[in-house]
């Protein structure tokens, strides 16, 4: 019997639709990387433009999933997405975890 290296998730969309998360692939996850590094540029720029950098890389991330139009269509994912899911969306799918208070500890000492 095969065994899985990784954790499957099944979370509830605002719409009460679900979808399955599972880890990108590397092809994907390199995209999802060039969004997030994009994202460090913009930010020294606007810091606004984070959650921007955070809605494009959750919207690829849930193109691999059973709702690929959230993937697509931004008003769309807007309305169904609220930040907390997209924080566990952009865990699970791209491995990016920006709740963990020991990645927030280290951010913090490099600012200084």
């Amino acid at each position: 019997m095969a065994t899985t290296v990784y954790n499957i998730e099944e979370i509830s969309l605002r719409d009460g639709t679900t979808v399955t998360l599972k880890p990108l692939p590397i092809k994907q996850l390199r995209k999802f990387m060039e969004i997030i590094n994009k994202g460090q540029v913009a930010e020294n720029e606007n810091p606004d433009a984070a959650l921007d950098i955070f809605i494009e890389a959750c919207m690829l991330c849930l193109l691999t999933t059973e709702r690929p139009e959230l993937g697509t269509d931004k008003d769309k994912f807007e309305e169904i997405i609220e930040t907390p899911t997209m924080m566990r969306i952009l865990e699970i799918i791209g491995g990016l975890n920006l709740t963990d208070p020991n990645l927030l500890g280290a951010a913090l000492v490099g600012t200084n």
